[in-house]
């Protein structure tokens, strides 16, 4: 086997694995958790693992930029925290679809914080990403309706993932290492969330299959095969195949929770993708590299 294809194999399980994430997520809350306590599981499970996997990187700390990374930490939270939320109200193909508005909130990060130039295709690609979010919500506008707050939900979902991404630049960790300590702090927001709210319960036995599939399925093993990927070929094309990750949600809903997309919404994941392709082949030509380290 090719490096080449080695690599693109990697990418494409990393992010069919990541896709399976809602899948998995739900079935716990299913089982009488509720989010927080499901994600403070998820984080504190994957950090005991990372420590055991890679305890030379997990632990072989540096010196930081603390704001940075304790920013990166509050992003990855609300990020999670509204993805979840998110996939309450309308399902978790098309809260996957919606939570890939991140790069655009990205661009807009790097262009007020960092005063880097938006070229004409990272514009393009926001009109498409913006158009591709009217097709999703299938016309439908009531403020009070389920739609509406679903992606409102998926949109700061996206937002805080935007932050994450945008302050792990400044922390100076390798991705192994922030990911372990992010999981980590985002396991004790969780933890002092649900027990300040009386909800942090131990998972029942039924959920212990579930439990070890997001955390291992859908959190370690995508993350060292995302970093294998990039290093054999290069964080921009396996950036690209991540898009794979929404299709693989929506395929996974409809098949074992029963959901399904109009064609207004098909029109929509197909505005996402091209947004996609066209910010992340704008990268490619201007030979930058991006993290995605989660």
């Amino acid at each position: 086997m090719s490096i080449e294809l080695k690599g693109l194999t990697l990418a494409i399980i990393s992010a069919v694995l990541y896709g399976s994430l809602p899948l998995f997520g739900l079935q716990i809350t299913n089982v009488g958790l509720s989010n927080e306590a499901m994600l403070f599981w998820r984080f504190f499970s994957s950090f005991v693992l990372l420590a055991v996997l890679f305890p030379s990187s997990v632990f072989l700390l540096k010196q930081t930029a603390i704001t940075g990374f304790f920013l990166a930490v509050f992003g990855y939270v609300i990020s999670s925290f509204f993805f979840f939320e998110c996939t309450r109200y309308i399902g978790t193909g098309i809260a996957m679809t919606v939570f890939f508005i991140y790069p655009i909130f990205l661009a807009l990060m790097n262009y007020f914080i960092l005063k880097e130039t938006l070229p004409t295709p990272q514009k393009i690609g926001m009109i498409l990403a913006f158009s591709a979010l009217l097709f999703l919500t299938d016309f439908k506008f009531d403020i009070k309706g389920d739609v509406f707050i679903g992606f409102v939900y998926g949109i700061l979902g996206g937002m805080g993932y935007a932050l994450y991404i945008f302050c792990t630049r400044s922390t100076g960790l390798k991705a192994i290492t922030l990911t372990a300590w992010v999981c980590l702090g985002a396991a004790a927001f969780f933890a002092a969330h649900s027990v300040f709210n009386n909800a942090f319960v131990f998972p029942p036995m039924n959920a212990g299959l579930s439990l070890a599939a997001i955390s291992i399925l859908c959190t370690i093993l995508p993350i060292i095969f995302f970093i294998k990927a990039v290093n054999l070929i290069g964080s921009i094309k396996t950036s690209l195949v991540s898009i794979l990750e929404p299709a693989t949600t929506i395929a996974l809903g409809m098949i074992f929770l029963g959901e399904h997309i109009t064609w207004c919404q098909g029109v929509g994941l197909l505005f996402m993708v091209a947004s996609l392709i066209v910010i992340e082949c704008n990268h490619l030509f201007r030979g930058r590299v991006r993290l995605n380290a989660v």
